[in-house]
C-alpha cells in the first residue's frame, strides 16, 4: 500500500511524500524545468511566452499561476510533485495494478494517464467528496472562469476610495528612493499618532533619512486586523503625508484607480481572452519532458484563472495601476521592493523599466523555504534574450546565509545577489548571542511547544506529543505557546502533561532547553537562532514547508515514537555547547551591509 498523504512508512506501507522528500532536489528541479518548458512550447510556430507579449518585450506568461508556482495560491502543485515521485516509484517497482481510493477526479485522471503510459492496470475507487464551504461558495466555485473574472471587479469598489490619495509632489533628484511595500505589519499605536513604522522595514527608513535620502512610499493595501478598512488606511496615509519631509510621501497602488485604468484593465483582459483561444491546445504541453505524468488535470483551473478568471483580471489591473503610477512619477534613481516573486512584482518591474527609472533592488525579507517554489526558477530562465525574458530586479538582496545558499542552489545569477541585514529579525540578535546555562545531571529538561495558525497542523503536533509522552522520562517538562490566532483546547488531549503560556516568544526562549514546532511556523527559526535543539512535526498533507528544512541538527518527525526518540537525542545534545546560529540571518544593528549597498553616509 502507498500513502499519498502520510509520511508514515512500514514494511507494508510506502510513503510517497517521504520519497518526495528523500529525492527533493531532483524532483523540484524537474518541476521547475516542466514550468519553463510549458512557456517555451510552440503553438502555431510561436512560443507561449511570445503569444503573451504585450508588444514591449514583456510577456504576461510570467504573471500566470503556472509560472508563479506558489503552492500557497496553487495547492495542486503539491499533487504535481507527488505525481512526479509516483512516476519514479512505478518505474522502480513495476506493479501490476494501481488502485486509487480518492474522491479527487483530477487526480484520478492524471494517475490513470500515468498508469496507461506505464502499462499498469488502474482502478479508481471513488470516495465521497468532502463538502467544503457553504452553498454560495460551492456555487461560485462552479462558475466559468470568465464570469469569475467579471465578478472580481467588485474588489475595485472596495478600494475605490483610495484613489487620488498621495501621489502628488513625489520626491525627485539624486537623493530620492522609491520603496514598494505592503500596507501591513504596521505599528497601529504609532500610526494613529501619525508616525509611520513598518515592521517589514524596521529601522532602514530612519537610516536612509538620516543619510539625506527622501523617500517615496508606494503601498499595496491589504485588509487586515490592524487595517480593517480603507478609512483607516486613508486616515493614516494623510497623517504621514502631513510630515512628508520627515516621513516620506505615501500613496497606494490603488491611488491610480480611475475609469481610465479600469478601461485599460478590461482591454488587456479582453486581449488575454483572445490569446487564450490561440493556446487552446496547450494541454499537450503538460506532459513533462521525459516523464509520463500528465499534469494538465491538476493545473487546468490555474490555467483558466490565469487567462480569464480572477487571476487574469487582477494581473491586468496591476499592469494598469503600476503603469499609471510610474508614468507620472519623476525619475527615481533607486527603487526597493519586497521580493516574493509574486505577479504584481512583474508588473512593477515592467513599468519601472518602461519609464526609464534607475536601479531597482528586490529585498528578500522573510525566510526561503525549500518548497516555496515561487522563489526559484529553472536556470534557463536566467539566460539573456531580447524579448519575453523573465523580469528580474537589477539585484536581489538576501537577508542571510540560508537564503543565499537557497538561491545559489538553483543557479540564481551570483552577480545579481547581494547580502543585507535581515531587517525584520534584528531583534533576534540578542537570542543569537544567548549563552546556554550549564546543565547538571538529572536536571529538568524544559521543552517549549510552538503552536501554528493552521488547526490541522496544530492538532497533529499535539497528537504526536500525546503519543510520545508515555515514552519520555519525567524530567521533560512541556509548555505550550499557542499561536495568537488559534486557541487550543488542551482538554481534548488528556494524555498530555503540558501547561500553557502567552508570554512573548523572545522572553520565553531564554528559559527553555528544547523546542518542538509545527511544520510551517516561523517561530521555529527564532528557537533555532537561540541555539535550542528544534524538533518539527510533519503531517503528510502538505510538504516539508519548514524554513529550517535544510538546517543541520534540526529533527523532523511524523510519529509519536519518532518524537520520543528525537527528544532523547536532543537532551543528549544539551551536554554539548551549541555554536552560534547567527549566520542563518545577517544580524547587525548598525546595518553595515545595507549602508554599503546603498552607499549611505554611515556618519549621518
Amino acid at each position: 500500500m502507498w500513502g499519498w498523504n502520510s509520511f508514515s512508512q512500514s514494511a507494508t506501507v510506502f510513503s510517497i511524500p517521504r520519497y518526495l522528500e528523500d529525492h527533493a532536489l531532483r524532483l523540484r528541479q524537474r518541476y521547475l524545468g516542466f514550468v519553463y518548458e510549458v512557456g517555451e512550447t510552440l503553438i502555431d510556430g510561436k512560443r507561449v511566452v511570445d503569444h503573451l507579449d504585450l508588444g514591449d518585450g514583456f510577456s504576461l506568461w510570467w504573471m500566470t499561476l503556472i509560472a508563479e508556482k506558489s503552492p500557497l495560491k496553487s495547492p495542486a502543485i503539491y499533487a504535481c510533485l507527488r505525481l512526479l515521485a509516483l512516476h519514479e516509484i512505478l518505474q522502480q517497482r513495476q506493479p501490476g495494478e494501481v488502485v486509487l481510493a480518492s474522491a479527487d477526479a483530477a487526480l484520478a485522471e492524471s494517475i490513470g494517464r500515468l498508469c496507461a503510459d506505464q502499462r499498469v492496470r488502474f482502478t479508481w475507487r471513488r470516495g465521497e467528496p468532502a463538502r467544503r464551504g457553504g452553498a454560495v461558495r460551492r456555487l461560485y466555485e462552479g462558475l466559468p472562469h470568465a464570469l469569475k473574472g467579471w465578478l472580481s471587479l467588485r474588489h475595485i469598489l472596495k478600494r475605490w476610495s483610495l484613489r487620488g490619495v498621495g501621489g502628488q509632489a513625489w520626491a525627485s533628484g539624486p537623493d530620492a528612493v522609491f520603496i514598494c511595500s505592503y500596507f501591513i505589519h504596521l505599528d497601529p499605536v504609532r500610526c494613529e499618532r501619525g508616525e509611520f513604522y513598518s515592521r517589514q522595514w524596521e529601522v532602514l527608513p530612519r537610516v536612509l533619512q538620516a543619510a539625506g535620502r527622501r523617500l517615496n512610499w508606494l503601498h499595496l493595501f491589504l485588509f487586515s486586523a490592524v487595517v480593517p478598512d480603507t478609512a483607516t488606511g486613508l486616515r493614516w496615509a494623510r497623517r504621514f503625508n502631513q510630515s512628508a519631509a520627515e516621513q516620506g510621501r505615501h500613496a497606494f497602488v490603488d491611488t491610480q484607480l480611475s475609469t481610465r485604468t479600469v478601461w485599460t484593465t478590461l482591454k488587456t483582459w479582453g486581449w488575454l481572452q483572445r490569446r487564450a483561444r490561440r493556446l487552446r491546445n496547450i494541454s499537450a504541453a503538460f506532459d513533462p519532458a521525459g516523464c509520463a505524468p500528465w499534469l494538465w488535470p491538476m493545473l487546468r483551473d490555474d490555467w483558466g484563472s490565469s487567462f480569464s478568471g480572477t487571476t487574469a483580471m487582477s494581473n491586468c489591473l496591476a499592469l494598469s495601476l503600476f503603469d499609471a503610477t510610474l508614468a507620472q512619477m519623476p525619475h527615481q534613481p533607486l527603487g526597493l521592493y519586497l521580493h516574493e516573486n509574486q505577479s504584481w512584482e512583474k508588473a512593477l518591474l515592467r513599468a519601472w523599466r518602461k519609464y526609464n527609472h534607475g536601479e531597482i533592488i528586490g529585498v528578500q525579507h522573510a525566510t526561503v523555504p525549500f518548497w516555496h517554489l515561487y522563489y526559484f526558477e529553472d536556470p534557463r530562465c536566467f539566460e539573456r534574450r531580447p524579448k519575453g525574458a523573465l523580469p528580474l530586479p537589477d539585484r536581489l538582496a538576501a537577508n542571510g546565509l540560508a537564503a543565499r545558499k537557497s538561491f545559489v542552489a538553483t543557479q540564481y545569477p551570483p552577480e545579481r545577489l547581494v547580502d543585507v541585514e535581515a531587517l525584520r529579525y534584528l531583534d533576534l540578535l540578542v537570542l543569537s548571542q544567548r549563552q546556554k546555562p550549564a546543565r547538571t545531571g538529572g536536571a529538568t529538561v524544559r521543552v517549549l511547544v510552538l503552536g501554528d495558525l493552521i488547526p490541522a497542523s496544530m492538532h497533529y503536533l499535539l497528537r504526536l506529543l500525546e503519543e510520545a509522552t508515555p515514552h519520555v522520562g519525567p524530567q521533560f517538562e512541556f509548555t505550550l505557546k499557542p499561536h495568537p490566532g488559534l486557541a487550543v483546547d488542551l482538554a481534548a488531549y488528556p494524555g498530555l502533561r503540558v501547561r500553557e503560556t502567552r508570554e512573548a516568544l523572545g522572553t520565553l526562549l531564554t528559559g527553555f532547553d528544547i523546542a518542538i514546532a509545527a511544520n510551517c511556523t516561523s517561530a521555529a527559526v527564532e528557537a533555532h537562532i537561540a541555539s535550542l535543539p528544534v524538533i518539527i512535526s510533519m503531517d503528510g498533507e502538505g510538504l516539508n514547508l519548514s524554513p529550517l528544512r535544510d538546517q543541520p541538527g534540526v529533527r523532523f518527525v511524523c510519529a509519536g515514537a519518532e518524537l520520543a526518540a528525537a527528544l532523547q537525542a536532543a537532551m543528549d545534545d544539551l551536554a554539548h555547547a551549541a555554536g552560534s546560529r547567527q549566520e542563518y540571518f545577517y544580524l547587525d544593528s548598525e546595518l553595515p551591509r545595507w549602508k554599503g549597498l546603498l552607499a549611505l553616509n554611515t556618519a549621518g
